[in-house]
């Protein structure tokens, strides 16, 4: 039996999840000479790549107990890498980009949390 959209969909978010992670985790150990520079301020990159990240994983696993853990280990991660990042030579922990982490998962948790509403029907229908 072929998976419906949902499922398709939620198989995918997962991968992309998991790649997303990969690739956060590996830019925040790599050396920093070796990292590209950006225009953008450093706290906001922190907040977008883990709003995004709770964003696809929130699509990637089903039920608010699943939710709430992605959203709980991302902050774990955020905080954690910076840790690591402290001890890291080339590179420099910081607790903004921790925070910074923090408020890209609460934000891209909202969006999903909006979204959800959005696909279910609750808002824009007509009474």
């Amino acid at each position: 039996m072929p998976p419906d959209g949902r499922t398709m969909v939620r198989k995918l978010a997962k991968i992309a999840f998991f790649i997303g992670l990969v690739a956060v985790i590996a830019l925040s150990l790599l050396p920093q000479e070796i990292l590209p520079e950006t225009d953008t301020w450093d706290q906001l990159n922190h907040a977008m790549a883990y709003g995004v990240l709770a964003v696809v994983g929130g699509f990637g696993f089903k039920g608010w107990r699943s939710l709430l853990m992605v959203g709980l280990g991302l902050v774990v991660l955020g905080a954690g890498l910076e840790l690591v990042q402290s001890a890291t030579p080339g590179r420099d922990g910081s607790i903004a980009d921790a925070v910074a982490n923090l408020v890209g998962v609460a934000l891209g948790s909202l969006a999903l949390a909006g979204t959800n509403t959005l696909l279910r029907g609750r808002i824009g229908t007509r009474r």
